[in-house]
């Protein structure tokens, strides 16, 4: 016997756009945390009437370009269409050089502290870059607004990934959407082998 498709049986992929904009539960519960958002590196003008960031950089300004700084709120584009930063390429590309650039930034002194909304997609290379921050696994479909659009929750579900000083108070906040976990095993180290010359007689 052969099922066809119908309307009930077909299950929604993600649609490729950037325009997954954040509900106000969420950036307020950011903002308790961290005391105010100075920056949003990857926004536009409607979604910062929720994030209320002090500033903020379009896909058309390119915010991998521009200093990041202060207290940081980023949402990066996920989709393999043009990007919020502007660029076109790979949807792992895109995550990489956000989460990359959050990081080491943070690492540097640069940005006080930040708060990262990413998919659960556990197993992608940039997810790797997160695990040393303390991150909450949502446990519920977190509904975004899409401007145009019917909204609706990701595929893979949401993640919230904090960098600063005040763990605790990120704990104590964002449990209320889900579990906080944070790596206790240490990275694998990459084992270099010894060349023919550096090898003991």
């Amino acid at each position: 016997m052969i099922a066809f498709a119908k309307p009930d049986n077909i299950i929604a992929m993600p649609t490729k756009s950037n325009e997954w904009y954040t509900p106000a539960r969420y950036i307020e519960a950011a903002r308790e945390v961290m005391g105010g958002i100075d920056l949003d590196p990857a926004s536009c003008k409607e979604a910062n009437m929720v994030v209320r960031a002090e500033k903020f950089y379009t896909k058309e300004d390119n915010g991998l370009m521009y200093p990041w700084y202060g207290r940081v709120w980023l949402n990066p584009p996920y989709s393999d269409t043009q990007s919020t930063s502007g660029i076109t390429g790979n949807r792992k590309g895109y995550m990489q050089s956000f989460l990359k650039k959050v990081t080491q930034e943070y690492q540097q002194g640069q940005i006080n502290q930040a708060i990262i909304l990413v998919t659960t997609d556990t197993d992608a290379r940039w997810f790797q870059l997160l695990w040393e921050y303390p991150l909450c696994f949502v446990d519920h479909k977190v509904i975004f607004h899409r401007p145009g659009r019917s909204n609706e929750g990701q595929f893979f579900g949401t993640c919230f990934v904090y960098l600063g000083p005040h763990e605790q108070k990120f704990i104590d906040t964002f449990s209320k959407f889900g579990t906080i976990a944070k790596r206790v095993s240490t990275p694998r180290q990459q084992v270099t082998p010894l060349s023919l010359w550096e090898v003991s007689p």
